[in-house]
C-alpha cells in the first residue's frame, strides 16, 4: 500500500457546522444538571478538516486437501496423473475462483459485506467457502501385482500341482487292513491273503489317485493367485478433496495518517468509524491483485479543533467524526462540581445530616447518580459508570472523590437510622427467642422429632431461630435506613423499586446481639440437651 498520504479534499459546506453542533449538543447534556444547563454551553469557533484515509480489506484463497485410497478406478472428479498435479491444478484454480462473477467470489463478497461496517476495521476473518470445492483422482498401478492383478503362485512355482505329502510322490500306501503284509491272521493261527488289497499290501493313494502329484491347494491348480489388494483390478484410485478457505484481513495504511489523525481514530475506534457512522465510507469494486481479492476504501474523516464557551469561559476541544464525537478536552466538570462535593466532605464529617448541605450537594446530577448507584451497587461499579457515563470532562480524581465523600454522606446519614434499626431488630430477635424457647413450642418440636428419630437435629431447629432473628433485625436497619433516606435525598434518588441500602457495620452488630440474646434465652429458659453437655465438657455450670 502506497506510504503518500493522499491529497486532503475540501469539506462539505455543511460538515463543519454539523460536527461542531453534535458536538455541543453532547458537552451540553454532559453537563446539562451539573451546575450549568445545557443552553449556556455554545460554540464559539470551529475549524474543521476532513481527511482522506485508505484502507483496504483484502481476501486470500488457501485450499485444504484430503485424501482417500480406494480399489479399482472407481470416478472421482477430475482425472489427473500424480498429487503434483493435483497441487498444480487446485492452485491455478484460485484465479478461476476469483475472478469475474464467479459465485466463490459473490459468497467472500457477500460475508465481508455482513460484518459491522461492511468490512472495514474488522477482525481478521476465515471462511469456509462452500462454492469452492473440487475432486480429483490420481490412478496408479498396484505395487503388490504391477497393475496385472495376480501374481504367481508360489507354492506351487505357478505350476498348479504340488508333490502329494501322503504317499510322499509313491501313488501308493500302506493298506490299512493287513498293515501293508498282504496276509490276514486268522482265527485258527493260519493266515490268508487280504482280500482289500489282493495281497499286495498296498493301497492307490486318495489324495493324489495314484497319480503321484495333488491340486495347489493356495491357488487351487490356477497357477496364480488374484490380487486382493486392489480387488483384482491391479489399480489403486487416490481421490482429493480440494477444499477453499478464504482468509480476510482489514488494512488501513497508518503510516501515512498524521499522528493526530491516528490519535483520533484510536479515540473512535477503528471498528466503529464505519460500523458507528463516524467516517464515511466510499467503497471501490473489488479487484484482483497478487492472486488477492482487494476491496479498496476510501475514508473520510472530518476532525475539528472547536472552543466552547461554558458559562461564559473559554474551552477548548478537538471533535472527530460525522458523530461530533469528542476525543479531547479538559475536564471542565471538575470545577463545575467542587461546590457539591464539598458539600459531601462537610456533611461526612458531621455528627448529624444537614438538610442545606444535603440539598446543595445533591443540585449537581453527577452526585445524585452516585449517591443513587451506592444505594445498590459496590463503590467501584459506581465509579466505573461515572467513567463511561461523563468520558474526558471528569478526571479520575474528581470521579473518586465523588464515589467515595458520597459514600461516607451515606453512611453518616444512615447512621443514626441504623443504630435505631439494630436496637428494634435486637428486641424483635429477643421476642423471637423467647417465643420459642419460653412456650412449649421447642418441646412440642422436639416430642414430634423424637417420634421418627430425627431428635438430634434439634440443633439446627435452634440454630435456625438465631438465623432468622439476625435476618429480621438486618432488615430492619436497612429498612429504618432507607427510610431516612426518603426523607432526606430528593426523589430522584429513591429507592422504592430498587431494592433496600447496605446495613453498614450495624449488620455485623445485629449478628453478635441476637446470638447474645438467643444463647442467653436459651440457658435461661430451656438449658438445650447440646448446650448443657457443651457446658459440661467446657466444666461450667449452669
Amino acid at each position: 500500500m502506497s506510504k503518500t498520504p493522499p491529497p486532503l479534499t475540501p469539506p462539505d459546506a455543511a460538515a463543519p457546522l454539523t460536527i461542531g453542533q453534535a458536538a455541543t449538543r453532547i458537552l451540553g447534556n454532559w453537563l446539562d444538571g451539573n451546575g450549568v444547563k445545557a443552553q449556556q454551553v455554545r460554540l464559539l469557533r470551529h475549524n474543521t478538516v476532513v481527511h482522506q484515509l485508505p484502507g483496504a480489506v483484502r481476501a486470500e484463497l488457501k485450499p485444504e486437501m484430503t485424501k482417500k485410497a480406494f480399489k479399482g478406478q472407481p470416478p472421482h472428479g477430475e482425472v489427473l496423473d500424480s498429487e503434483a498435479a493435483v497441487l498444480s491444478r487446485s492452485d491455478a484454480l484460485i484465479d478461476d475462483f476469483l475472478g469475474g462473477q464467479s459465485a466463490v467470489r459473490h459468497e467472500i463478497l457477500q460475508a465481508i459485506q455482513n460484518t459491522p461496517g461492511r468490512g472495514f476495521g474488522m477482525e481478521p476473518l476465515t471462511l469456509s467457502l462452500h462454492t469452492a470445492q473440487k475432486e480429483f483422482s490420481v490412478v496408479e498401478k498396484c505395487l503388490k501385482c504391477a497393475g496385472v492383478s495376480f501374481f504367481s503362485c508360489t507354492r506351487c512355482q505357478a505350476m498348479g500341482s504340488i508333490a502329494c505329502m501322503t504317499c510322499h510322490e509313491q501313488g501308493f500306501v500302506a493298506c490299512q487292513a493287513c498293515s501293508g503284509t498282504g496276509r490276514i491272521q486268522q482265527t485258527d493261527g493260519n493266515t490268508s491273503s487280504c482280500l482289500r488289497c489282493q495281497g499286495s499290501g498296498k493301497m492307490q493313494c486318495v489324495s493324489c489317485r495314484g497319480q503321484r502329484q495333488m491340486v495347489c491347494p493356495t491357488c487351487q491348480g490356477q497357477c496364480k493367485i488374484s490380487c486382493q489388494e486392489c480387488d483384482q483390478s491391479g489399480f489403486i484410485t487416490h481421490a482429493y478433496q480440494i477444499l477453499y478457505r478464504a482468509e480476510c484481513r482489514f488494512e488501513m495504511d497508518r503510516m501515512s495518517c498524521p499522528a493526530s489523525v491516528l490519535e483520533a481514530i484510536d479515540k473512535l475506534g477503528t471498528k466503529q468509524l464505519a460500523a458507528e457512522g463516524h467516517a464515511d465510507i466510499v467503497w471501490q469494486p473489488a479487484e484482483i491483485r497478487n492472486r488477492q481479492l482487494y476491496i479498496s476504501c476510501i475514508v473520510r474523516l472530518p476532525i475539528a479543533e472547536v472552543e466552547f464557551s461554558v458559562e461564559g469561559k473559554s474551552c477548548p476541544a478537538r471533535v472527530a467524526g460525522l458523530q461530533g464525537r469528542i476525543v479531547q478536552i479538559d475536564p471542565v466538570l471538575d470545577a463545575l462540581i467542587k461546590p457539591g462535593i464539598n458539600a459531601l466532605l462537610r456533611l461526612s464529617k458531621g455528627p448529624l445530616a444537614s438538610q442545606a448541605l444535603i440539598e446543595t450537594a445533591c443540585k449537581y446530577k453527577i452526585i445524585r447518580q452516585a449517591i443513587g448507584g451506592l444505594t445498590r451497587h459496590p463503590k467501584k461499579v459506581v465509579y466505573q459508570k461515572l467513567i463511561r457515563n461523563y468520558p474526558l470532562i471528569l478526571s479520575e480524581k474528581y470521579a473518586n472523590a465523588t464515589v467515595r465523600y458520597a459514600d461516607i454522606a451515606l453512611l453518616t446519614i444512615g447512621t443514626s437510622p441504623r443504630n435505631k434499626g439494630l436496637l428494634a431488630g435486637t428486641v424483635v430477635a429477643a421476642l423471637l427467642a423467647a417465643g420459642y424457647y419460653l412456650t412449649p413450642l421447642r418441646r412440642a418440636i422436639l416430642m414430634v422429632m423424637l417420634q421418627y428419630s430425627i431428635g438430634r437435629h434439634i440443633l439446627l431447629l435452634d440454630f435456625l431461630i438465631c438465623l432468622l432473628g439476625w435476618a429480621a433485625a438486618v432488615f430492619i436497619i436497612k429498612s429504618m435506613a432507607l427510610r431516612a433516606f426518603r426523607r432526606l435525598l430528593p426523589e430522584s434518588i429513591q429507592t422504592d423499586k430498587r431494592g433496600l441500602p447496605s446495613a453498614g457495620i450495624q449488620g455485623l452488630w445485629a449478628l453478635l446481639s441476637t446470638f447474645a440474646v438467643w444463647i442467653t434465652t436459651a440457658i435461661i429458659a430451656a438449658k438445650p440437651e447440646w448446650l448443657v453437655m457443651l457446658m459440661k465438657n467446657l466444666n461450667i455450670s449452669i
